[in-house]
């Protein structure tokens, strides 16, 4: 919901903002629009590359925890899976893999 939330808030801001990039008298060309909109994607694309090399060290950091768990004993399959109907956040449940 909070994800979902946040992508609205900036395509909301970013409705808003986006008119004010295109100056009359820089017609036809747009020079100043055009360019917000390619730095915005180059954000948008820095934005993919970080999260996604989070999600992969996350994951990471996951599995060594598994694997931690079953060294210990306390990491059956049936203990594992216990965790898919309690009510944990994706930091909290040991199971939780993010999809990138």
């Amino acid at each position: 919901m909070i994800v979902s939330g946040m992508i609205w808030l900036g395509a909301c801001v970013g409705n808003i903002a986006s008119p004010f990039f295109y100056r009359t008298e820089q017609a036809p060309t747009y020079q100043l629009g055009i360019g917000s909109i390619l730095v915005a994607n180059c954000i948008e694309l820095a934005l993919f590359f970080v999260l996604r090399y989070s999600f992969k060290w996350e994951n990471k950091r996951k599995e060594q925890q598994r694997a931690a768990l079953r060294d210990a004993g306390d990491g059956t399959a049936d203990e594992l899976n216990a965790t898919a109907f309690n009510d944990l956040t994706d930091k909290e449940n040991p199971n939780f893999e993010y999809v990138y």
